[in-house]
């Protein structure tokens, strides 16, 4: 698996999780945010390498 978006922003986090999962890409998450103190971590989303591609063309579509 492959890192292919982090953020802090857990609205960019969700956004980027419907988008994958709405075009059939797999993917898994990890939370490291402190949930007491929702300023201290990231979201980070990652990707098989073959399905790396697609995924990163969605991405920079969304946040043009």
């Amino acid at each position: 698996m492959t890192l292919i978006y982090q953020t802090v922003d857990l609205f960019e986090f969700e956004q980027i999780k419907a988008i994958l999962n709405s075009n059939g890409i797999s993917f898994k998450c990890e939370n490291t945010v402190v949930s007491m103190y929702n300023n201290f971590g990231t979201y980070k989303v990652y990707v098989s390498s073959h399905q790396l591609s697609k995924a990163q063309e969605l991405i920079k579509n969304v946040f043009k």
